[in-house]
C-alpha cells in the first residue's frame, strides 16, 4: 500500500537537526520551550514535585545568549549590503512585487533563501501556474491576471524525493511536498489548519520521454490519504514539460545530497554556553550572598535573638555572650562554570567570522600558482548557489509567460545577488582618477557621477560603458535608457 507521507531516509536523518537550528535561530523562548531538551535536569531520576520545581527555577534563572541568531542576521545583512542585480522581460515584472503569489518580491524571496540555507543547509525553488483551461492567446491569461509564481520551501518541507536517468541525464523524478492549508472557521474568525500533499512526477510516456505531471492528496472521511485528480501543465506555447520546475538549493551545491548546516556548529556550542549558563546562575544563586554566623552562643540566646531581631550595621550594638563571636562567610568565586562560558564565547565569535572568511578548495596544476584561485567562503557558496537557482527559476516562470524562451539572454533574464560583502566606500583619489578619464574620453561622466553619489560602481557591461562614451561625445545620452 502507498504511503504519500512517507519520508526519505535523508530527511528523517536530518530533521532533527534542522529542528535545533530553527530553535537556535528564534531565540532564548523558543530554546527554553523544549525544557529537558536542550537543559537537562539536574537529578533526573527525582520525579518528585519539588525537584520539578527546582528545575523551572532553574530553567528560568539560565540565561540563552542569541549569538547564533546575531550571525546569521549578520551574514544575510552582508549578502544584501548592496541590491541584488534583476534583469527581466516586461511580462515578468509583477516578480519585483510578487514572486510567491503570497506578496514577497523575488528581493525578500532571496534574503529568506540564503538564511535557510545558512541555518538549514538546503531549501528548494519550485515554479507553478495556475490551472486554468488550455489557450495560446496571453491576452486571456492577463484578463484571469495569471502569473507563474517562484515558490521557495523549506526543507522540512520537502519529505521524500527521487531521481532518473534519462540518457545521461539525472533528473529528479518524484518531489513531494508538505503543505499546510488554512480554512476559515464558520464563525469567521478562526482558522483551521490541515495537511495536504503535492506530489511531483515525471512520468514515462512512449519513445523513452517523459512528462511532469502534479497530483495533490488530501485526508479522506476514513482517515486515508486520496489522490485527486493528475494535472499535466503546459508552457505558454501549450507544451507539455520534459521536466520538473523544481530545484534543491544547497549550502555546498544544488544537489540532492544534503550535509551539515554551515551554523550547527556554532548552534551546538550556543547550547553548550546556555547549559554553562544555567550552571553558573545556579551558582550564584545559592552561593552569591554572603553568611553571617554566630559562634560561642547557646540556644537560649539564639531563640532570644530570633525573637527579637538580630541588627547588624553602624551604629547597632549586638549583645553576645562573654565567649561569643559574630562573623561573615563570604563564598569564593565559582569560576569553573564562568571560564568555560567564556571560553565557549571566544569560539562562537571565531566559527561566525570563518563564515566570510575565504578558504581554499581544491586546486588544479594549472591553477596551483593562483593563491586566490577557486577561493570562498561559505557566505559566498550559499549566495553562488542561490543565484543559479533563481536564475534557473526565472527561466521556468518565463517558460509560463513568454513564447521564446531561448531568446532571452542573460542580460535580459538574470537575478545576482553580490558576492561582495564589505562596502569599500567613497573614495577621493578614485573619484579624481574616474573625472580625468572621463575628460580623455576613456570613461563616461555618468560612471563618475554615479561613484560620486553612492560610492560603488554601477552594474553594466564593458560594451555598454562603450556605448555611454560614444553617446555622451554625441550629446545623445539619455540618463532614463541608461
Amino acid at each position: 500500500m502507498s504511503d504519500v507521507t512517507f519520508k526519505h531516509a535523508e530527511y528523517v536523518k536530518n530533521e532533527l537537526l534542522w529542528q535545533t537550528a530553527d530553535d537556535v535561530c528564534d531565540g532564548e523562548d523558543a530554546v527554553k520551550a523544549k525544557k529537558t531538551k536542550y537543559l537537562p535536569m539536574p537529578n533526573a531520576h527525582d520525579k518528585s514535585t519539588k525537584n520539578k520545581l527546582a528545575y523551572d527555577a532553574y530553567l528560568t534563572r539560565a540565561v540563552f545568549y542569541g549569538a547564533t541568531a546575531v550571525t546569521l542576521n549578520s551574514l544575510v545583512g552582508a549578502s544584501f549590503s548592496t541590491d541584488p542585480s534583476f534583469k527581466f522581460p516586461d511580462e515578468l515584472s509583477y516578480l519585483e512585487r510578487n514572486a510567491n503569489g503570497a506578496g514577497m518580491s523575488a528581493y525578500q524571496l532571496s534574503q529568506t533563501g540564503i538564511r535557510l540555507l545558512l541555518k538549514n543547509y538546503r531549501c528548494a525553488l519550485y515554479v507553478d501556474f495556475p490551472d486554468l483551461p488550455e489557450t495560446k492567446n496571453k491576452s486571456e491569461y492577463d484578463k484571469l491576471n495569471a502569473y507563474s509564481m517562484i515558490h521557495l520551501l523549506k526543507a522540512v518541507d520537502v519529505v521524500n524525493w527521487d531521481t532518473v536517468m534519462v540518457n545521461n541525464q539525472k533528473k529528479l523524478n518524484l518531489v513531494v511536498i508538505r503543505e499546510m492549508v488554512s480554512k476559515r472557521g464558520e464563525d469567521g474568525f478562526s482558522t483551521e489548519q490541515t495537511e495536504q500533499y503535492r506530489v511531483l512526477r515525471l512520468e514515462p510516456i512512449d519513445s523513452g520521454q517523459f512528462v511532469y505531471s502534479v497530483q495533490v492528496y488530501t485526508k479522506g472521511d476514513q482517515g486515508t490519504w486520496v489522490g485527486g485528480t493528475t494535472k499535466y501543465p503546459r508552457d505558454f506555447n501549450g507544451e507539455l514539460w520534459s521536466y520538473i520546475p523544481f530545484t534543491f538549493v544547497g549550502a555546498i551545491d544544488n544537489s540532492t545530497d544534503i550535509h551539515n548546516p554551515p551554523l550547527l556548529e556554532l548552534a551546538k556550542i550556543n547550547l553548550a554556553h546556555y547549559r554553562d549558563s544555567a550552571d553558573f546562575q545556579e551558582s550564584v544563586f545559592y552561593m552569591g550572598q554572603p553568611q553571617y554566623y554566630a559562634s560561642g552562643v547557646d540556644w537560649a540566646w539564639f531563640e532570644e535573638a530570633k525573637k527579637h531581631g538580630v541588627y547588624i550595621g553602624a551604629r547597632v550594638m549586638l549583645p553576645l555572650p562573654g565567649e561569643g563571636k559574630l562573623g561573615i562567610v563570604q563564598v569564593q568565586p565559582n569560576t569553573l562554570a564562568r571560564e568555560g562560558m567564556k571560553d565557549k564565547w571566544g569560539y562562537m565569535k571565531e566559527l561566525g567570522a570563518r563564515m566570510v572568511e575565504k578558504g581554499s578548495a581544491a586546486k588544479t596544476a594549472t591553477e596551483a600558482n593562483n593563491d586566490d584561485a577557486i577561493q570562498h567562503s561559505v557566505l559566498s557558496l550559499c549566495v553562488s548557489n542561490m543565484n543559479e537557482a533563481i536564475s534557473m527559476a526565472l527561466r521556468w516562470a518565463a517558460k509560463y509567460m513568454v513564447a521564446d524562451v531561448d531568446r532571452l539572454t542573460k542580460n535580459e533574464l538574470l537575478y545576482e545577488i553580490s558576492q561582495e560583502f564589505s562596502k569599500q566606500g567613497y573614495l577621493a583619489e578614485l573619484s579624481r582618477q574616474l573625472y580625468e578619464a572621463a575628460m580623455q574620453g576613456k570613461s563616461s561622466f555618468k560612471t563618475w557621477w554615479e561613484y560620486n553619489q553612492t560610492g560603488t560602481f554601477s552594474k553594466q557591461t564593458y560594451e555598454q560603458e562603450l556605448l555611454n562614451i560614444e553617446a555622451e561625445n554625441e550629446g545623445t545620452l539619455n540618463q532614463s535608457e541608461v
